[in-house]
């Protein structure tokens, strides 16, 4: 496993129900880059270096009780489409870095895993992809670029779908 440093209906910004899950970034628009550490990658690695795969990226929190829900929905869809062709990456807007190592490995979240431990409204990767529920999910394709994004993960389960199979 790779752990990597980088609210309940989680919400940031007052964004009402009624805003559910709009705003984020379209398909065809370059997915923003972003600088990856951790124990497997203490020099970092970039986003734009997993190019040539897809990548599903997930914004969570240990402490969001929706995140908490989705979390065994996220390691079953993990263990069925993960492959060479599809890589995993979360990204979680945790302060506490020992409650969030717990929590991966309690629920055995066995993709690369990267959290900036700063406070929600101060992450610069979660401004850049207009996050402001969690978990939110992206599916960035082979070139780079966004390819489908949901607040909902039985939407990116389909979509995982018609890639796998």
């Amino acid at each position: 496993m790779a752990l990597f440093p980088c609210m309940a209906a989680c919400v940031v910004d007052g964004d009402s129900s009624d805003n559910y899950g709009t705003g984020l970034l379209e398909e065809g628009v370059a997915a923003p880059d972003f600088v990856i550490v951790s124990d497997s990658f203490p020099d970092g690695i970039t986003l734009s270096m997993l190019r040539g795969r897809y990548v599903v990226l997930e914004f969570w929190a240990s402490w969001c009780p929706d995140c908490q829900e989705a979390t065994p929905d996220m390691v079953d869809m993990y263990n069925t489409f993960s492959s060479e062709d599809i890589l995993f990456v979360g990204f979680s807007l945790d302060t506490d870095e020992e409650a969030w190592r717990s929590y991966i490995n309690d629920n055995a979240m066995s993709w690369i895993q990267c959290c900036e431990f700063t406070s929600w409204k101060e992450s610069a990767v979660a401004a850049a992809y207009n996050v402001k529920w969690i978990p939110t999910l992206y599916l960035i394709d082979k070139v780079g670029n966004v390819a489908f994004a949901t607040v909902v993960l039985s939407e990116m389960r389909e979509r995982l779908s018609l890639l796998y199979y």
